[in-house]
């Protein structure tokens, strides 16, 4: 009986051991994974993210904006995103490492006509209708 006792305790010891330096590797940090160059879904432009900007291109427009964390504790991860004065919040969601949902929270600072037409194809797909998502993919992923 001990020396099944014995096995039954190197078997605990080392599952556990084995999950204390695995377990590390599978939580990563949103703020480095955010890092990197990102494609809209439907190729509406890139986004090139560093440490503390986004810089948007695409569709004749390019803008910078500056962004800071505010809850990474879990999805959906919080961040604030501003550019010239203005402020606004986004709730972004990993997928996995190469592809990112960003919620963003700017319905009430869109023009009513662009309001009006998200509303009606989000009704369409049945989604919320204050709903504007964006999703990502990782353009060249990580190695």
């Amino acid at each position: 009986m001990t020396r099944t006792r014995l096995i039954f305790l190197l078997f605990i010891i080392s599952f556990i051991t084995s999950i204390a330096i695995l377990l590390p590797g599978c939580f990563k940090d949103p703020r480095q994974l955010a890092i990197g160059e990102w494609q809209e879904y439907n190729k509406l432009g890139y986004v090139d993210v560093s440490h503390t900007t986004l810089k948007w291109s695409g569709s004749h427009h390019k803008g910078t904006f500056h962004y800071s964390w505010i809850q990474t504790d879990s999805e959906p991860y919080t961040v604030e995103v501003s550019r010239n004065g203005e402020k606004w919040l986004a709730g972004i969601t990993f997928e996995n490492d190469d592809l990112a949902e960003v919620d963003l929270y700017i319905m009430d600072k869109l023009p009513r006509e662009a309001r009006d037409f998200i509303k009606k194809k989000n009704r369409a797909k049945n989604r919320p209708e204050d709903e504007f998502k964006l999703r990502f993919r990782r353009v060249s992923p990580e190695k």
